[in-house]
């Protein structure tokens, strides 16, 4: 993650360094000078940044979530499999993107290096800020914060030099410059300490290295960072407490995602039972989110039809979306399971409508739709039968049009619905598309049941399963096998009824309503 970065003088204080895993070992020495910046301290390798502490796989997105007065931030960390070349150094360049309430609030684009001893360099950045209107419209842009090493970008009388963001040597104490540009880029960075246990609020956890970072240009600016080995940042807050960044997972964006569909086998490929995600002919499941006083339905039919998509028979099942009873998204998709239990996504039919403040239909269109082996539209996995954790996957592939991934990131997890209902046994699921940055989401689901719930990770209200049922000839009871001695007489202390009798009843909306029995 990027954050503005600062040179001051190095002293020579006494300090403990603490071996990753060994509190109990102390060996007294002076803090380590840096290196001047030189093009010769890096090798033809540079722009591969593998420091445990910070690595930079080109084609992995890393996202967060960051909790701040205004509301949750969603970041979205990019490593680009393009480099640039900055002061004589070939880096790779990073993208980091803000978002708050679905509005880009700065795009970045950030230059590492790695040197031969495995320091980090930051080189510069190029940023865009964004500002809006009360109604969300673009108002201006600006460049605040923007440097190059070697270059003065803003004019301020001064070039540009290069920090360290990440040591390859760790001394508790330590403090080095992480940019400096007069007045524009000034960021500091201090060792904090080396084998910190950090929770996140999903409950997973992390021994980190633990930095201070602060701005002398920014009052207030000082944050802790936790930096975990093999993954990188994982927690940010200020030293109050406030403005917590916690990471949520990370997406491998290159080809590596998609699924091996060529190497799965399809004896029986409409028999879908993988437990958590079983679609069985007729079954109905409804869900509902009444987020901003729009109620949100939606109801999932698994239909008795199947198509046949890439040359396996699938089944069909119908996916409407109601928000304040007007249809907004019809959807046919379709779905088989391999003889390993993975459930496949084989691509969808779309028709979206569009309505006026009347709800008077304008138009509709087909955008989202996609059929696997068709204009380049690859297969994706809708469940697996044993996942991988942290292990991230394709869901659908149509460029531009259709790229859900998602990654496992808990198993046999408890989850409580808020309308009370608990489920044991759960798998959650992280979704992300790089069509829509900003959207993340978890979803839960339940073994037997399949998805329980969707929680966006903006703090939008969440989508909750309300139950299911099954339709056509099989749902009927059998009345041929009932018996009905005084058939008039209602007394099921759940539907009392007596002739003649008013009821009040109340509506979804609190209203009140007569019905006559």
């Amino acid at each position: 993650m990027r954050s503005h970065r600062p040179l001051l003088p190095y002293g020579l204080l006494l300090v403990l360094m603490l071996p990753i895993g060994c509190s109990n070992r102390t060996v007294k020495i002076t803090n380590p000078a840096e290196p001047l910046f030189s093009a010769q301290l890096f090798s033809a390798l540079s722009a591969q940044v593998t420091n445990p502490y910070f690595p930079l796989p080109p084609g992995t997105a890393f996202t967060y979530t960051e909790e701040t007065d205004e509301g949750v931030e969603t970041i979205i960390v990019e490593v680009l499999e393009t480099t640039r070349l900055v002061a004589g150094v070939l880096c790779v360049i990073v993208r980091d993107r803000v978002y708050l309430d679905g509005l880009l609030l700065e795009d970045t684009y950030d230059w590492y290096a790695q040197d031969r001893d495995g320091n980090v360099w930051y080189m510069g950045e190029e940023v865009v800020n964004y500002e809006y209107d009360d109604d969300g419209n673009v108002i201006g842009t600006d460049s605040e914060g923007s440097w190059e090493t070697g270059l003065d970008v803003a004019g301020v009388g001064a070039t540009a030099r290069a920090g360290i963001l990440m040591k390859a040597t760790f001394v508790v104490g330590d403090s080095y410059g992480q940019e400096f540009y007069p007045g524009e880029a000034e960021d500091m960075g201090e060792i904090v300490a080396l084998d910190v246990l950090v929770t996140l609020a999903d409950g997973s956890t992390f021994r980190c290295l633990q930095t201070r970072d602060w701005n002398p240009l920014e009052a207030g600016s000082s944050e802790f960072k936790y930096y975990a080995m093999g993954l990188g940042f994982v927690a940010g807050e200020k030293e109050d407490g406030s403005d917590r960044a916690e990471y949520k997972g990370r997406f491998d964006v290159t080809d590596a995602s998609l699924p091996d569909f060529a190497g799965a086998s399809f004896s029986a490929p409409t028999q879908i039972d993988n437990p958590f995600l079983p679609w069985v002919p007729r079954n109905v499941r409804a869900f509902v989110d009444e987020a901003d006083e729009e109620a949100e339905a939606v109801i999932v039919e698994v239909l008795p039809t199947t198509r046949v998509v890439l040359g396996v028979l699938c089944v069909q099942v119908r996916d409407r979306v109601y928000v304040d009873e007007l249809l907004i998204e019809d959807t046919i998709d379709w779905y088989c399971q391999d003889d390993a239990g993975n459930v496949w996504y084989m691509g969808e039919e779309v028709v979206n409508y569009e309505y006026d403040e009347d709800g008077n239909l304008l138009g509709t269109d087909s955008g989202g739709s996609w059929e696997a082996g068709i204009d380049g539209a690859e297969a994706g996995i809708a469940m697996w039968a044993n996942p991988i954790l942290g292990r991230s996957y394709q869901q659908e592939y149509y460029e531009d049009e259709a790229e859900d991934m998602a990654v496992v990131v808990g198993t046999d997890l408890v989850v409580d619905l808020p309308c009370g209902v608990r489920f044991t046994g759960c798998r959650k699921i992280l979704e992300w598309t790089p069509l829509e940055p900003d959207s993340l989401e978890y979803k839960y689901y339940a073994p037997g049941q399949g998805v329980i719930m969707e929680a966006p990770l903006d703090g939008s209200e969440p989508v909750q399963f309300l139950g299911h049922f099954f339709t056509g000839p099989a749902s009927l009871p059998d009345i041929g096998a009932a018996t009905f001695s005084n058939p008039s007489v209602l007394t099921n202390p759940w539907l009392s009824l007596t002739p003649g009798s008013v009821s009040r009843l109340r509506d979804r909306y609190g209203g009140l309503g007569s019905r006559r029995f």
